[in-house]
């Protein structure tokens, strides 16, 4: 029985392989400095290697924050519903907390922001189909509070992270979830 591309060994470690490079690479440079050739070089794969398995950078990009953004998923929807925005916070905080240099740049560097701001638009989304405190609004109006939660949410993670993580995870999770809370109170 032969296995399918998406089993077969070959295809997994090389994307493994792969991966490992990108996530090393973003670690080390900006978004800007990467090149199929020196990642390729890294993976110890060949150039037409990697456009078996993607088309572009961005698409590797891509692969890696779904799956980021799948982990995140796992995590928030074991929030009940109607999902309390001081949970959605603790989670959103707790779940960035225990990443790895590499996610703490996709969403501090900026020339990670692009990168960033696909992952999260698309954990609200996540979130909004679960549950949408603000369907009574407008698409307008709901598109701005969407970007509210998620711009502030992320400032405070990048500020929290360029002064050193110094405040401890569970005051920044308290005080944050206060700010918010209290920010879209007035038109729940």
């Amino acid at each position: 029985m032969e296995l399918s591309r998406s089993n077969d060994l070959r295809v997994l470690k090389t994307r493994e392989a792969l991966k490992n490079a990108f996530h090393d690479m973003i670690c080390e440079m900006n978004a800007e400095d990467i090149t199929v050739k020196e990642l390729t070089e890294r993976a110890r794969v060949h150039r037409k290697t990697f456009y078996l398995h993607y088309t572009c950078i961005e698409a590797l990009f891509e692969d890696m924050l779904k799956e980021a953004s799948e982990s995140y998923f796992k995590e928030i929807d074991k929030i009940p519903i109607p999902m309390p925005m001081t949970e959605v916070n603790k989670v959103f905080f707790s779940f960035l907390a225990k990443q790895d240099k590499f996610m703490e740049r996709l969403i501090c560097a900026p020339s990670y922001r692009n990168f960033c701001n696909k992952m999260f638009t698309t954990a609200l989304n996540h979130n909004r189909s679960r549950y949408n405190p603000y369907a009574h609004l407008s698409k307008e109006k709901q598109n701005i509070v969407n970007n509210f939660l998620a711009t502030s949410s992320l400032d405070f993670y990048r500020q929290w992270v360029a002064d050193g993580k110094k405040i401890p995870i569970e005051e920044l999770m308290e005080l944050s979830g206060k700010l918010i809370t209290n920010g879209v109170s007035s038109i729940i």
